[in-house]
C-alpha cells in the first residue's frame, strides 16, 4: 500500500520531501512544515521560517562586513621623544633650534589678553614655543602626538615657566618685574581657560 502511494506522488514533491528530511531532524514535523522555499538561480533551497532570502535587503545587510572604527595610529616614539626634548628647552634654546620636519613650526605669535598689549612682544619667544606644543601634540594638526588634557596642561605650564623666565631676565627692578609676572599669569590663565578649541 505504501509503495503504491509513493509511486503516485510526483517526483518533484518527493525531491522536496527528501530535502526536508535532510534539513529537519526526525520527529520535528512542525519545523518542516514551517520551512519555506527560496529560489536562487535554478536551484530550490529551503530556509527556516523567518529567515531572509539570500537576495533580500536584510540578508545583504547581515552579510555586509563590519567596518572597525578609525583610530589614530600611535605616535612614532622617536618623534615624540624629540618633541618632548624641544618643549623642555628654555625659550632661548628653543629659538635657536633648526626648524626640521616632521614638526609644525608655524606660529601666530601671542594672543593678547585685554590691556596687556605691550607684553605681546615681550612674551613672543614663549608664545612661539607654546604654539609648537599645541600644533604638534594637539588634535587640530597633523602629528597629534598626545591630544590629552594632561599634555595640554603641561604645555600651558611650560608657557608660564618661560614667561616668568623672561620677566626674571628682562626686568630686574621690583616694580616692573612684578607687573611682568602679573601679565604672565594673565596670559597663562588665557590659555588654560580659552585654549581648548585650539588644542583639541
Amino acid at each position: 500500500m505504501r509503495a503504491r502511494m509513493l509511486s503516485a506522488v510526483p517526483t518533484r514533491v518527493l525531491t522536496v520531501s527528501v530535502l526536508l528530511g535532510a534539513l529537519v531532524a526526525p520527529g520535528t514535523a512542525a519545523a518542516a512544515a514551517s520551512a519555506r522555499p527560496a529560489v536562487g538561480g535554478s536551484a530550490v533551497r529551503l530556509l527556516p521560517a523567518g529567515a531572509p532570502a539570500a537576495d533580500s535587503p536584510a540578508s545583504v545587510r547581515a552579510a555586509r562586513p563590519t567596518v572597525p572604527a578609525v583610530r589614530e595610529a600611535p605616535a612614532d616614539p622617536a618623534v615624540r621623544a624629540e618633541a618632548d626634548r624641544l618643549m623642555k628647552l628654555t625659550h632661548r634654546q628653543f629659538a635657536a633650534v633648526r626648524h626640521a620636519p616632521p614638526f609644525n613650526w608655524t606660529t601666530d605669535g601671542c594672543s593678547v589678553p585685554t590691556g596687556l598689549l605691550p607684553y605681546s612682544e615681550v612674551f613672543r619667544p614663549a608664545c612661539v614655543q607654546h604654539d609648537f606644543g599645541y600644533r604638534n601634540y594637539g588634535g587640530n594638526h597633523e602629528l597629534k602626538l598626545d591630544p590629552t588634557r594632561a599634555t595640554k596642561n603641561w604645555i600651558d605650564s611650560r608657557f608660564r615657566t618661560e614667561m616668568r623666565r623672561i620677566c626674571d631676565d628682562r626686568y630686574p627692578a621690583a616694580g616692573r618685574h612684578r607687573n611682568c609676572r602679573r601679565a604672565a599669569d594673565a596670559y597663562y590663565a588665557g590659555v588654560r581657560i580659552g585654549g581648548d578649541k585650539a588644542f583639541f
